[in-house]
Parts: structure tokens; sequence; C-alpha cells
């Protein structure tokens, strides 16, 4: 293993310019066997955003990244434990614990995204008659007098720590019987066309999502646009665990050919360096 991860911090030098040798296909092989494994939050792996970098970076560099999705916070844990070599995640409170406490590396925005407020577009009217560009804190206050349909986001994912925000910008406490928990193995989204119901997904879901689930004039946009539903995404490094091609992909993300890749998903903007 130590052997693999030297042949890594020479093949990442390389690739970052700062020695001359390309790479050769036995070495980008090598690096296969090593992985850099890159936790991300399940809503920036449904998007396509992770498996653009994932790529985008392999094609520039030959070293491998491993993709490991899931709910940010329990990402958060693993990374913090050393389970994970890095991190691409959407929950700036969660991260900040983290970062204050010294256990996260080079932590840094590298894009901006944004969430909407989806649902059955007969709520539309009653929204926009609240406000002529309707806030989401407002629009979630009156869904709940509403009692209309609400399916939670997955605990623990950046788009619940958001929804938690938004639910107490709105002074509503969410609860049975018109929100609904997201169920296992179905996600948020599914769900709330399934059952005709609002919820709270991030655009790039959405956008991924369109081509399949046909949402149709009956189900679409409620609410979008309030700077209260643009979030961070953040990428960062494990204190417990320094794999060499952490510090590259680091610049790579920063880099031009970095942005272009994050900006080629319209739902995201690539922060400038």
């Amino acid at each position: 293993m130590h052997n693999r991860r030297r042949a890594l911090i020479r093949m990442s030098a390389a690739a970052a310019g700062i020695a001359a040798p390309a790479l050769t296909p036995a070495v980008q092989r090598r690096s296969l066997d090593d992985p850099f494994r890159l936790a991300v939050d399940q809503a920036l792996a449904d998007s396509g955003l992770a498996g653009r970098l994932q790529r985008g970076f392999g094609r520039d560099t030959g070293v491998a990244i491993s993709v490991w999705p899931g709910p940010a916070r329990e990402l958060l844990a693993a990374l913090e434990r050393g389970e994970h070599d890095g991190a691409l995640l959407n929950t700036p409170r969660a991260e900040e614990e983290l970062d204050r406490l010294g256990l996260l590396r080079d932590r840094r925005q590298i894009a901006t995204a944004d969430f909407l407020i989806v649902g059955p577009t007969l709520l539309r009217a009653g929204i926009d008659a609240m406000h002529a560009r309707a806030l989401a804190a407002q629009a979630l206050s009156g869904l709940a007098q509403a009692g209309a349909p609400f399916v939670g986001a997955t605990e623990g994912s950046g788009t619940r720590e958001l929804e938690a925000l938004l639910w107490r910008t709105a002074q509503v406490a969410p609860q049975a019987p018109w929100y609904r928990p997201s169920s296992p193995g179905q996600g948020a989204l599914a769900a709330a066309r399934a059952n005709r119901a609002c919820t709270l997904v991030e655009r790039g879901v959405w956008a991924a999502a369109a081509g399949t689930m046909r949402p149709g004039k009956d189900f679409g946009v409620l609410v979008e646009g309030d700077p209260l539903l643009r979030v961070p995404v953040h990428a960062m490094r494990s204190f417990r665990a320094d794999h060499p091609a952490g510090r590259l992909f680091m610049k790579w993300l920063s880099s031009r050919t970095g942005r272009q890749a994050i900006a080629a998903l319209p739902a995201y903007r690539p922060v400038s360096p």
C-alpha cells in the first residue's frame, strides 16, 4: 500500500505539471488498486455532478477516484474517522462544526447549487397570490396552513439540512398527517410525484430526473429563485487520511478544466479562483 501511494505522489506531481514526464498506462492502472475515496452527498451523485468530476479528473490526470454516495452527515462522520479521503458535500453548517475542530483539510467552495420546491401545479396559484415572487419560507407556511402533503428529504442529507432551516424560518413544525418522511429506498422526489405531494429538491436532481420521471403539466416547480434556496458545494479532504491524490484533486477542481466540468451542468455555478 505504501509503495502504491508513493507511486501516486509521483504521478500526481507529473499530472499537476510539477514534473515533465507524462503518465504511462502502467502507472495509471496502478492507481486503480488504491483509488481516492470521495464521499458525495446523494443529491450531488444523482444530479450527475460527482460522476462528471470523476470522469474529468481521471481523463486529465489518469488518477482513479471511487465515488461513495450517501447522506452527507453519515459521510462526514466517516470522513472524520478517516474512512474516506475526501468529500463533496452541500451541508455547510455540519461541515463548519468539523472544520472549526480542525478535522477537515482544504475545505473550499467549488460551486453554488440551488434548490426548488416542487409539487402539484394546482398549488402554484395560491403560492403566487402570497407575493409577486414567493419566498420559500412563506410558501412553506402557506402549504402547511393548507395541509398540502409534503415529503421530507432523507435524514442527514444536504437537502434535509436546508429543509430544516426553511421550516425554522417559516416558524412551522412539520408534522403528520400532511408531512411524510421519505421512505428508505425511494427518493423524496419520486415519492412526491407518486403521491401528488410537495418536496424540496436540488435543481440538478430535478434536471436529471426530468427525462425519466416526465413530470408533466400537473407536477412542476412551485418556488425557485429565493436566495435562501442557494447552497454552497464544498470539497474537502480528511484530516485523518492523506491520500497522495488529494491535493491534486483539490487543485484540479479550482483549475480551468475543473471549473468547466462543473459549469457543463447548468444547475451549478462554479466559483471563480
